[in-house]
């Protein structure tokens, strides 16, 4: 049986937040804890098979935890995965997370 993602207070477990900042550090090259859109675009690239369109990442910068120039923090990141899951989503939080490595037990297996 694979691990929560969410604890009862639909809070991350830690072994989720622990796999999520460290695909989050994968992306941040240049470790100023944000992702600028390059960072963000190549995060949506390898997860989703395409770049975030203009209307998604103005949702992101309007929704979601991001610098004063737009680009998404770790908290913000945090953010959009707990709305993904939280919302009953939690295949697709699966799916990302698999896709970056992570098995049914929340282990790095790649």
């Amino acid at each position: 049986m694979p691990v929560e993602l969410l604890t009862e207070d639909l809070d991350f477990t830690p072994e989720c937040e622990r796999a999520l900042l460290e695909i989050f550090a994968r992306y941040d090259k240049d470790h100023d804890g944000a992702l600028n859109d390059t960072e963000l675009q190549a995060f949506a690239i390898f997860t989703n098979g395409h770049e975030f369109s203009e209307t998604e990442l103005e949702d992101i910068r309007n929704y979601l935890k991001c610098t004063d120039e737009g680009w998404l923090l770790k908290e913000g990141f945090l953010q959009m995965y707990s709305l993904q899951t939280a919302s009953g989503d939690s295949d697709e939080t699966w799916k990302d997370l698999e896709k970056h490595g992570y098995n049914r037990d929340l282990v790095l297996s790649k």
